[in-house]
């Protein structure tokens, strides 16, 4: 059964979701003292359809950002640009942007792979 599994999950097409920009760039924003970063995700999966934004620093550590929700909902196949907002006063430490797959709790069919994107600041 082991080598069963193991071959299905060799075999089996590597499916993730883009989160574009790779090395996005910073602009000022409408607010003072605030700037935003716009960062496009797409789902190319069947069996997600929650996504978690994340802005840390170089040892991965959470920096304080803005955005329309920190959880997205996205269909299979849809599109959905995000604006991140980030105080200037944190857009020293901010190195890295990150979605990951999220599953709900209850949700019939679970997601065997999480996946993880990060694209990295100018």
């Amino acid at each position: 059964m082991r080598i069963f599994l193991l071959l299905v999950f060799l075999c089996a097409p590597a499916m993730g979701h883009q989160f574009t920009p790779t090395y996005p760039e910073v602009f000022p924003s409408h607010l003072p003292g605030i700037s935003k970063v716009t960062m496009e995700l797409f789902n190319n999966r069947r069996d997600i359809s929650y996504y978690t934004i994340g802005v840390f620093d170089t040892n991965w550590q959470m920096v304080p950002f803005a955005t329309s929700g920190k959880v997205i909902k996205i269909a299979y196949l849809g599109r959905k640009t995000i604006d991140i907002y980030i105080r200037n006063t944190d857009l020293s430490k901010a190195v890295y942007i990150c979605s990951k797959s999220r599953t709900l709790v209850g949700q019939k069919q679970v997601a065997i792979v999480s996946s993880k994107i990060c694209s990295k600041l100018k």
